[in-house]
């Protein structure tokens, strides 16, 4: 089940949502409903809405300030580095979080690599 959560960040709030249970992924996408409601045990998935899109209000952005909001999203929830797959625009934010050293995975791989146990 989707859970709807909330987190007021550099004057904006941000809209995501989590899945699951276990250690973190983000899945980073212009909005959370890019990814299908069905994800594998095992994980707690957070799914964000980035700010311009979805149900997250704000201006359009450059991948380079989508990517500081990823990170303080990271930070404020005590995340740590979790492994994030990215879609669309999120291969953009992605490309500079991998930049900063961030473990950036493209979407598409999602289940392969949950399948063969990675790391997170």
């Amino acid at each position: 089940m989707r859970r709807t959560g909330y987190l007021h960040l550099y004057g904006l709030n941000l809209v995501f949502d989590r899945v699951g249970k276990g250690p973190p992924v983000i899945l980073l996408a212009e909005e959370a409903s890019r990814w299908p409601e069905a994800l594998p045990v095992g994980h707690t998935f957070y799914l964000l809405d980035l700010p311009g899109f979805g149900r997250t209000g704000g201006p359009r952005m450059t991948p380079e300030e989508l990517a500081e909001y990823v990170a303080g999203f990271m930070v404020l929830l005590n995340l740590g580095s979790p492994p994030i797959f990215t879609l669309g625009l999120g291969e953009a934010v992605g490309a500079v979080l991998a930049e900063r050293g961030y473990r950036v995975l493209p979407g598409g791989s999602l289940r392969e690599a949950l399948s063969k146990g990675f790391s997170t």
